[in-house]
C-alpha cells in the first residue's frame, strides 16, 4: 500500500471539491486584492521580474484569476492561465478585465501534463500559491522547464504555512502533498534546481507582507533557464 493516494485520485478530488460553495469561498479568501494589495505584488513582481510587452506568460493554477488579473496590467502582455478545476476556469473566464487571456484546462505536474504546451513557448512562468497544493512540484519543475524559452524565468510565489492551514474538506491532503506546509524558503529553490533551473532569489516578499490582508507571511523565488 502507498503512502498516498495516486495522482488521479489526488486529481479527481480536487476537480470535486470545487463546488459553487467552494469557488465562492476560495475566491472571498484568496481571490479578492484589494488595489492596494495588487500594487504591493505589482512591486515585488517588478523587483523579481522584467515583464515587457510582446511577452509570452504563462499564469500555472491560475485559480479565479488573482494573478492573471495583476499580470493584465502590465501593457502588452500575452497571457495565458493554465487552471485544472473547471468552475474556477469559468470564473477567470468571466472577469471581462480577463477577455483577451488564453484560458486552458489542466494540470501540470505529470509528464503528460507536457503535452498542453509547445517546448519554449513562454518567456515567463508564475505561480501565486500553487506549489503547496501540487502531487508532484518536481514534475512541474520540469515541464515548466520544457515549456519556457531558453533564459526565460520562473517566479514562484508561496506562503510558509503550517498543517494547521489544512482545514475542513482539505485537512486530509496535508499529509498527501509534499509542499503542504513547508515552512522553509529552501525547498522550492532546490526543486528548481533539481529541474535545471538556475536560481536567482529567494526572499520574503516585505511589501506583500505588510499589508493586513496577508494572513500567511509569503516569499518569492526566482529562477531561470
Amino acid at each position: 500500500m502507498s503512502w498516498r493516494a495516486s495522482q488521479a485520485e489526488s486529481r479527481r478530488r480536487h476537480v470535486a471539491r470545487f463546488d459553487s460553495d467552494e469557488v465562492e469561498r476560495y475566491d472571498a479568501l484568496v481571490g479578492r486584492l484589494s488595489p492596494e494589495d495588487e500594487d504591493a505584488y505589482l512591486a515585488e513582481l517588478a523587483q523579481a521580474l522584467e515583464l515587457r510587452a510582446g511577452a509570452a506568460v504563462l499564469d500555472a493554477g491560475a485559480g479565479s484569476g488573482t494573478l492573471t488579473r495583476i499580470l493584465a496590467q502590465v501593457p502588452g502582455l500575452s497571457l495565458t492561465a493554465l487552471e485544472p478545476a473547471p468552475a474556477l476556469l469559468a470564473r477567470l473566464r468571466a472577469r471581462p478585465e480577463l477577455r483577451n487571456v488564453v484560458a486552458v484546462e489542466g494540470f501540470c505536474d505529470s509528464q503528460a501534463d507536457r503535452r498542453l504546451f509547445a517546448a519554449a513557448s513562454f518567456d515567463a512562468i508564475v505561480s501565486r500559491q500553487l506549489v503547496n497544493g501540487l502531487y508532484d512540484p518536481l514534475a512541474a519543475f520540469r515541464n515548466w522547464h520544457h515549456w519556457l524559452r531558453p533564459g526565460g524565468a520562473v517566479v514562484v510565489i508561496e506562503g510558509l504555512y503550517d498543517r494547521s492551514a489544512w482545514s475542513g474538506a482539505w485537512a486530509d491532503e496535508v499529509d498527501q502533498l509534499p509542499m503542504s506546509a513547508c515552512r522553509s524558503t529552501a525547498t522550492v529553490p532546490y526543486l528548481l534546481e533539481q529541474a535545471g533551473f538556475r536560481v536567482e532569489a529567494a526572499r520574503m516578499m516585505d511589501a506583500v507582507n505588510a499589508r493586513a490582508a496577508t494572513v500567511t507571511a509569503r516569499y518569492v523565488v526566482v529562477a531561470r533557464r
